[in-house]
């Protein structure tokens, strides 16, 4: 006999700029009254659900626990328009709008849903980490938090035309592996190969610094502390300010981390840690 999961999903189409838009909305079978939602952003060539199996349905399983509705974008030929200028993409070539996408998501969420729109969060892996770090430039004000795993800053000439600045402080947490060779650790040109090049990107610790300076922090609110076996957490905090984290992974890959078997031609996993265990405790909701 199966076992009825503790939520429900479902795929809804949303038509924005002239087409139709797709997501996919995981709602808990016990909802409270105005939840938090998160938003989770797949990578290049995924799509919502091919997400929702890459990671084993971690989040899933996270939000049915603590009551959030969750949303799997789809992105317009398997990619979003992020943050890096050298994105040769058909979502740049047709000057997609992602950022109205996700506000059009959050005004269905808050319709549908009863979501709280003070409360919405995002997520998002590789060219999803670029979106929600887009976001939190082109869209001030609209996460109440923010999560990134295998995604850095570009580099300062790689960043897409008309990019705006982080003016609205916001929690934000990195997950990163030291062995990423996709979007290296320590900075440097990102993509698969060179045919598939994503430019130049900061490196990991870089990237956490730039968001803690435009949340305020500086080198006195950092510290560096040991988590889990093979964990190390950079962090950035001051009371009143919102906090800054970055989980370095030694020998993890091009991954998120979770328990499930991942693809050899990405990388490593991890058994340390699963990510949204430590993101359901950075949002405070576990």
């Amino acid at each position: 006999m199966r076992i009825q999961e503790p939520y429900t999903s479902e795929r809804v189409v949303l038509r924005h700029q002239g087409r139709d838009r797709t997501f996919v909305v995981v709602t808990p079978l016990e909802l409270p009254e105005q939840p938090p939602a998160l938003l989770y952003f797949h990578g290049s060539l995924q799509n919502g659900n091919v997400a929702r199996n890459f990671t084993g349905r971690i989040f899933d399983d996270m939000v049915a626990r603590t009551g959030a509705v969750l949303v799997y974008p789809d992105g317009v030929d398997r990619h979003f328009n992020d943050t890096r200028l050298r994105l040769l993409e058909k979502t740049r070539e047709l000057d997609i709008d992602d950022v109205g996408f996700t506000r059009a998501i959050v005004d269905w969420l808050a319709d549908n849903r009863g979501v709280d729109t003070s409360r919405i969060h995002a997520c998002g892996y590789s060219n999803g980490g670029q979106m929600v770090m887009r976001l939190l430039h082109d869209a001030p004000g609209l996460l109440a938090g923010a999560a990134t795993f295998a995604a850095t800053m570009p580099a300062a000439d790689n960043r897409v035309e008309g990019l705006g600045t982080v003016s609205v402080p916001t929690p934000f947490l990195a997950m990163h592996g030291t062995a990423d060779r996709i979007v290296k650790y320590d900075g440097g040109v990102a993509g698969l190969d060179a045919a598939h090049s994503r430019g130049v990107l900061v490196s990991a610790l870089e990237s956490a610094r730039y968001f803690a300076t435009a949340n305020g922090l500086g080198d006195p609110d950092h510290e560096t502390v040991h988590g889990p076996e093979g964990v190390t957490v950079d962090s950035w905090s001051r009371e009143g300010l919102p906090t800054v984290e970055l989980w370095s992974i030694d020998g993890m890959g091009h991954v998120v981390p979770t328990p499930k078997q991942l693809p050899a031609s990405i990388g490593p996993g991890t058994d340390s840690v699963v990510a949204s265990d430590v993101l359901a405790r950075f949002f405070g909701w576990a």
